[in-house]
């Protein structure tokens, strides 16, 4: 899994770039619930391991993820409520 760091070209910057971020291949993914109920169960989820001690937010994928319970404009728009296609996925 790679981590913000192997982005970074002065390794002693705490933050990245804009430059830097752009390169970012960032992770694809989409969570499919069937009720709005589910998706505020899942944001909630998400927003309480996001606020655990130990885990480690400098990998990509993992920060991604647990930031999932932010509003949609915020990024976090990859919880699809679509009861029909969770019904189709779930056969």
């Amino acid at each position: 899994m790679r981590k913000y760091n192997d982005y970074k070209e002065d390794k002693s910057d705490r933050d990245l770039t804009k430059e830097e971020i752009a390169k970012i291949e960032w992770m694809k993914f989409k969570i499919i619930v069937p009720t709005d109920q589910d998706k505020e169960e899942m944001k909630e989820a998400f927003h309480y391991l996001h606020y655990l001690d130990d885990i480690d937010t400098d990998y990509i994928a993992v920060n991604q993820l647990i930031h999932q319970y932010l509003d949609d404009e915020d990024g976090g728009n990859n919880i699809i409520v679509d009861k029909e296609l969770f019904d189709k996925l779930n056969k």
